[in-house]
């Protein structure tokens, strides 16, 4: 019996040496492979890290996040997400077997989104709960469904690596795709790469200018505080990306139309030290040249979101200011209730000359409608909204929302809405942030593009963005939850403009409401 060192026949018998050199073709294979199996290694890691079991090319490890594509019920190891990706997976099950339209092969909607951002906090949760709450919808419409429509989830991550090779991945097998990210250059270039593929995209959150066909050049966009390395500049998609969501100069001109009348000056306007945020760089300049004047310019107060104590000593310097304040937050709201706490101590200590203060910020600012899912932010949320500055009065928040369900008309797409989140029990508290509406939109205006189609044909990606891009006021429309929906020539919607609302405090312990504040104030 051979000893152990025979073992898988690798190592040929010295007993039988020198008499043949057949066996040591084993050895020489094995050779060969070992430094190769120690190359991969790195890279079977990464695939094995994010799913169990043998290794995928579609899910893997990148910068410490879960990324690439899941058909469901994988949720890139966010229980929060478990649900609504069980739900996509029963939903995309059925859609394959013909739901709406028996004997119909499905289409696929690809959905890119960054699941994982600080950005997107919780509310990640409410846009895929509307994407869903659409697919549903379109597919239980039997009268107007022509295809099926499945989706395929696209963990798009924080890296521009990550994003570009998901949207190479999911351009693959997709004739459109909706959610597209953040407004952030890595958005941009998944656009890039899905305009490639001549793949339509309907954005539902991305805000900030450039992100249009033309580079949004109808506002006169300054772009010279902004990292000069982003090409969103230039425009994104070539005449494939639309977006739902109201662009930020459409949204400071709503404010404007709010601060104006009331003969409120704006006075100051927040923003970080950084500028290589394309929501708040681009906004920015915007403030400046729709309330600057020769008089008074507005004056920037600046902090950095990771020192506590330059928060601090951006509300002690609003504080010195005496009367009624308005400031223009333009920072993200993650770190919104860091600074109106700080504003809120300094008034409860006697520490501020106002008399009352006036926050306008534009649509993130709707993230304190949306639970957290980080414990911290969650407590700097919870925090804010129960203070006695705010629960008074003697700070509001204004701001612009991209759908707001207490200001919507319960009839129509809205109702819709509802309906598809109660059957698929989804809690409807989800609704509030106005996320889950912006995706249940863009979902339903592919669907809509979609349901255009002949029936039983090839479905092609040109086709739905021609079908999309004859959603213009004039022509045909589709019915959102936020309204009938159309597009200019650039991509942006143009049917409707953002409300304008205020946060008012919770009722008996529960969370925060809305009114609107246009065209006539109404008090919380």
């Amino acid at each position: 019996m051979d000893t152990p060192t025979y073992l898988w026949q690798i190592f040929p018998n010295p007993r039988r040496f020198p008499k043949t050199f057949v066996p040591w073709w084993r050895l020489a294979v094995a050779l060969t492979l070992v430094p190769g199996v120690v190359i991969l290694t790195p890279a079977l890691a990464k695939r094995l890290s994010c799913r169990p079991g043998l290794p995928v090319t579609e899910v893997w490890e990148q910068a410490g996040e879960c990324v690439g594509l899941s058909d469901g019920p994988y949720a890139f190891g966010r229980p929060e997400l478990a649900d609504v990706m069980t739900k996509i997976a029963q939903q995309n099950e059925a859609a394959r077997e013909g739901s709406c339209a028996p004997g119909t092969e499905p289409v696929t909607v690809g959905v890119l989104l960054t699941l994982t951002s600080v950005g997107a906090g919780g509310r990640a949760l409410d846009q895929l709960e509307g994407i869903t709450a659409a697919q549903a919808s379109a597919n239980a419409n039997k009268a107007e469904c022509v295809y099926p429509i499945r989706l395929r989830v696209a963990q798009m991550g924080a890296t521009e690596q990550a994003a570009t090779e998901t949207a190479g991945l999911l351009a693959g097998d997709v004739v459109a795709v909706v959610g597209m990210g953040l407004s952030l250059q890595e958005s941009a270039d998944a656009a890039e790469v899905l305009a490639g593929k001549r793949i339509p995209m309907v954005s539902d959150v991305i805000t900030a200018e450039g992100f249009d066909a033309n580079g949004s050049r109808q506002d006169n966009p300054d772009y010279r505080r902004c990292d000069p390395a982003h090409t969103y500049k230039n425009g994104v998609g070539r005449g494939y990306f639309h977006r739902v969501s109201y662009r930020n100069a459409v949204q400071i001109e709503q404010l404007a139309k709010y601060l104006e009348p009331a003969r409120r000056t704006l006075k100051f306007v927040v923003t970080p030290i950084t500028m290589d945020d394309p929501y708040t760089c681009t906004a920015l300049p915007l403030v400046h040249a729709r309330f600057d004047t020769r008089s008074r310019p507005v004056q920037e107060v600046k902090f950095d979101p990771a020192d506590v104590t330059t928060v601090k000593q951006s509300a002690q310097r609003i504080c010195a200011s005496a009367g009624e304040v308005s400031v223009f937050y333009g920072a993200r709201a993650s770190h919104l209730p860091q600074f109106l706490q700080r504003l809120a101590e300094q008034s409860e200590r006697g520490q501020c000359l106002f008399t009352g203060i006036t926050v306008v910020s534009t649509s993130d600012a709707a993230r304190l409608r949306g639970k957290e899912v980080d414990p911290h932010l969650e407590g700097q949320r919870l925090a804010i909204l129960r203070t006695p500055t705010f629960t008074s009065g003697t700070v509001k928040l204004v701001y612009t929302p991209l759908a707001d369900p207490d200001v919507l008309p319960d009839r129509g797409g809205m109702a819709t809405l509802r309906q598809s989140f109660a059957t698929l029990r989804f809690d409807p508290a989800h609704l509030n942030s106005g996320w889950a509406i912006a995706g249940f939109d863009a979902m339903t205006t592919v669907a809509g593009a979609i349901n255009t189609l002949p029936e039983r044909q090839s479905v092609t990606s040109s086709q739905i963005n021609a079908a999309i891009g004859g959603f213009v006021q004039g022509g045909a429309t589709v019915g959102g939850a936020s309204g009938n929906i159309t597009f200019d020539n650039f991509g942006n919607r143009d049917d409707s403009v953002p409300a304008v609302v205020r946060l008012c405090p919770a009722q008996g312990g529960g969370e925060p409401r809305t009114v609107p504040v246009l065209p006539v104030e109404t008090p919380c």
